[in-house]
């Protein structure tokens, strides 16, 4: 396995508002590999793949990508960068009033210029390779959302960009269209040549294609690894998510007060402490 890093990540805070989302995340992200960033809800995965891409700033540590530091850069080399980067949205956020070929032509009409011909042969080749040169002349409202997820693919390897990634490209696909979508991302990393970071929630299906797993919480990075160190982890949070245990080390609830202080009326109160009482009878 390549060890040569393509992002780096070193002490890295990033916050919302008084909310810590990061609190000196390090990582790195090796080149050639597909890298799967999973972990609960709001750790922050979705904003991690923002700021590799530079569309948001931490308020302290350093993101290098390409050997090039984001922070303080300037928006023509920021520029730059993302043209060797793609990008495949969760919702696949295709123009609803391009068609199939000209949502994949897009990236290529704005940042290339290939001839007529040129550009014609490259978006069915594209499509080609996720299997849809058939629809290129159909709108997105005619497409099933695993078609459109497809599409969005084609669109967002168009320029063969060096890094892609992905957010959680198989939430809300029936298992066919899962399947396919994890054979292509597979597929497309190795020929192309790519780098692939994708954001999942699916455990199996993120273990299935992924060389490296790093799993978020904390504020950073709880474990990384191959997909079966990962399984066969002993740390009580590392296990609790990857065997999706509802009780564990990750907890259910938000942060926030205890909730009979935030209770107003004596009967949700007098409820409340008839319940926990019941619960704390019933575990003795």
């Amino acid at each position: 396995m390549p060890q040569t890093p393509l992002v780096e990540i070193s002490d890295l805070h990033f916050a919302r508002d008084t909310r810590a989302i990061f609190s000196g995340l390090n990582m790195q992200i090796q080149q050639g590999c597909i890298t799967a960033i999973m972990g609960p809800s709001g750790c922050g995965k979705t904003t991690l793949l923002r700021l590799i891409g530079g569309q948001l700033t931490p308020q302290q540590g350093q993101i290098k990508v390409f050997d090039q530091a984001l922070i303080n850069i300037s928006r023509d080399k920021l520029t730059q960068l993302r043209g060797r980067m793609g990008m495949l949205f969760q919702s696949g956020a295709l123009f609803t009033d391009l068609n199939v070929f000209e949502n994949v032509a897009f990236p290529l009409r704005e940042h290339t210029s290939m001839s007529a011909d040129e550009l014609h042969d490259k978006v069915l080749l594209m499509l080609d390779a996720v299997g849809l040169r058939g629809t290129k002349e159909l709108m997105p409202a005619e497409l099933s959302g695993g078609m459109a997820r497809r599409v969005a693919l084609a669109r967002a390897i168009a320029m063969e960009p060096e890094l892609v990634l992905y957010d959680e490209p198989f939430t809300g696909q029936d298992p066919i269209a899962m399947a396919v979508l994890q054979r292509l991302i597979r597929s497309l990393n190795d020929s192309l040549q790519m780098t692939s970071v994708l954001v999942s929630h699916d455990v199996t299906e993120a273990c299935e294609i992924a060389d490296d797993l790093i799993l978020l919480g904390r504020g950073g990075v709880v474990a990384q690894g191959s997909p079966d160190k990962l399984l066969n982890s002993s740390d009580p949070l590392v296990y609790q998510f990857m065997h999706g245990q509802a009780d564990g080390a990750i907890p259910f609830h938000y942060p926030a007060p205890e909730l009979i202080t935030e209770l107003r009326t004596t009967k949700a109160k007098s409820g409340l402490q008839a319940s926990t009482q019941t619960h704390s009878s019933e575990s003795h």
